[in-house]
């Protein structure tokens, strides 16, 4: 009797929260924490960003696609998917360590900048000269190896981008946020005069290049402006090189098997069948990414908020993880089922009915999203837990069933099967950290 009058107390005591936390009260309180419109704010001027930019973008990649018509956009979108193959190697995989390193140790601020910036430049050189070798013994045409030429030249000034990670571990994502916005407008404005004037794809992959170095240009003078007057200040340390390197290694392989299972598809496309079957591909997946910006942003900016739960309660900090990731998932099956529905209507509206070959592949693409909204999180989560070798094989097992199913689909479906591929890939990913005992119990229980 006892037993059963305490769990009509434990049921009753669960109902009232559970009201409570609907109730405007409740909603008052939290809005009025200053921890909540602290971040609130931050992800509010990453969001408006993005959004802002996302729309700018997609409008001038539409007009581009249809003035250049599938053909010449798939030229266009093999060459920025053959050099993105690369990008983990100018990256060296640190970009995550140095994130974490910026928030848990803020007064070393100089040093861990100083030496990821040299790590970075150095990688970027290297990197540069690797794209362009490998353009003159795997590019099928002229064309193809001038704009990877053009392309690869954005590594060298990719270095200037660890000033974002600053701003971000500082929650100060205005900054940032009004760049991105301002060289978006830039860029996009010269996309369109150049697409008026009759230039070809040339001209565009200059573009290209052109906003590596205005992002290198523009948070130099943020960073003097707003966080550090001299640049300069920064050092290098031979041993947080070391650590960064010695912590990323793992991740430059991670971030290696990420890459290839997001670009292999457009680049086996091309010299499986056509730069027509890329442009009608791309534009799918160009609908069906459109909407990444949300995790992005959503993790980027609240991850620091779960980081610093984990070092006052673990409750919370699984709590956190948990009510994020369900977040996310459902956020992700509405736009695939929205996109779903609309999906015809979409294609022809955007792109015209020269592309309505790409409705099947937005239909199918679309659902991985759910693997990719999840999967930020995951990635975040186990880089926080500095479970590396975790994160490897959560890569690495749907990369090589992508480059499986891609080689064995595409001769026989065309891009059909290559968006099969990409989608059991892509849910596979996060799904997959569920063999390992530690995830499960932060993801299930």
């Amino acid at each position: 009797m006892g037993f059963i009058f305490c769990q009509k107390m434990i049921t009753c005591s669960y109902k009232q929260k559970i009201m409570y936390i609907f109730s405007w009260n409740y909603i008052k309180e939290k809005w009025a924490h200053v921890g909540f419109q602290k971040y609130f704010q931050n992800a509010g001027w990453a969001f408006t960003s993005r959004i802002l930019c996302m729309l700018v973008s997609f409008i001038t990649t539409v007009f581009i696609a249809r003035r250049l018509g599938p053909g010449n956009f798939g030229q266009l979108s093999y060459a920025v998917s053959f050099v993105g193959l690369f990008s983990i190697l100018a990256t060296f995989g640190i970009d995550n360590i140095l994130y974490r390193e910026l928030i848990n140790n803020p007064e070393r601020k100089r040093e861990f900048l100083g030496s990821a910036f040299v790590i970075k430049i150095i990688a970027g050189f290297v990197t540069t000269v690797l794209v362009i070798i490998s353009s003159f013994i795997w590019a099928q045409d002229d064309v193809s190896k001038i704009l990877i030429l053009i392309l690869s030249g954005t590594f060298i000034f990719n270095a200037f981008q660890i000033i974002n990670y600053e701003f971000q571990a500082r929650i100060k994502s205005k900054y940032p946020s009004i760049i991105a916005f301002v060289i978006t407008v830039i860029l996009n404005t010269l996309k369109i005069i150049i697409i008026v004037n009759g230039k070809g794809v040339i001209y565009l992959a200059f573009v290209l290049l052109l906003e590596s170095i205005l992002y290198a240009i523009f948070y130099w003078i943020a960073y003097e402006k707003k966080i550090e007057k001299n640049i300069f200040n920064w050092k290098f340390d031979k041993n947080i090189a070391i650590t960064l390197l010695k912590d990323s290694w793992p991740l430059i392989f991670t971030s290696a098997f990420a890459l290839i299972y997001s670009r292999i598809d457009q680049v086996l496309i091309k010299y499986m069948t056509d730069a027509k079957s890329v442009g009608i591909y791309s534009s799918a997946v160009t609908i069906a990414e459109v909407w990444y910006f949300i995790p992005t942003i959503i993790v980027l900016s609240l991850f620091p908020a779960i980081i610093n739960a984990k070092k006052t309660s673990e409750e919370m900090y699984r709590s956190r993880i948990k009510k994020l990731s369900l977040l996310l998932l459902g956020l992700s099956i509405v736009v695939a089922i929205v996109t779903n529905i609309f999906a015809p209507i979409i294609i022809k509206i955007i792109y015209g009915n020269a592309f309505m070959g790409s409705v099947i592949i937005l239909k199918i693409y679309v659902w991985a999203g759910v693997g990719t909204f999840v999967g930020m999180l995951v990635t975040n989560y186990l880089i926080a837990e500095n479970k590396k070798g975790i994160l490897a094989l959560v890569n690495f097992i749907p990369m090589i069933i992508n480059v499986i199913l891609n080689l064995m689909l595409i001769p026989k479906y065309g891009i059909i099967g290559s968006a099969y591929a990409t989608l059991i890939s892509y849910i596979l990913g996060p799904i997959s950290v569920l063999l390992f005992k530690e995830p499960r119990k932060i993801f299930l229980k």
